[in-house]
């Protein structure tokens, strides 16, 4: 699992990167990324490097202004892999009315076993 920054990374490579390899400037995708990550170039370079040595990206040639790359299949399942998760998660009310709900149905099976017991005892 990949950390925020990373993730929002590979997520802004996948937008630019087409399929096959596509040369990309370092310092316009450092200005694409959202401001809350503080990312400067030396990061930037740092977490590309880190995609690379993971199989997320395949780097063919990098300078000190542009990169060319291609994503992985590694990165293509990585997306597959947070689609599927995404709709799954439990939020705010959710989890209120999942707790209620699992509350009333044991309130209400462990009445059920005492009358049950009652009836036949």
């Amino acid at each position: 699992m990949l950390d925020k920054k990373t993730n929002a990374v590979l997520e802004l490579l996948q937008k630019h990167a087409g399929a096959g390899y596509t040369v990309l400037e370092k310092e316009k995708l450092v200005a694409e990324m959202p401001k809350k990550y503080k990312l400067d170039l030396e990061g930037f370079c740092a977490i590309l490097s880190f995609l690379k040595e993971h199989q997320y990206v395949d780097v063919k040639y990098q300078d000190k202004t542009s990169v060319c790359l291609c994503l992985t299949a590694k990165a293509d399942n990585h997306f597959e892999g947070l689609k599927e998760t995404e709709g799954t998660k439990i939020v705010g009310k959710q989890f209120g009315l999942l707790l209620a709900c699992m509350f009333v149905c044991a309130f209400v099976g462990a009445f059920l076993a005492v009358a049950l017991y009652h009836l036949i005892f």
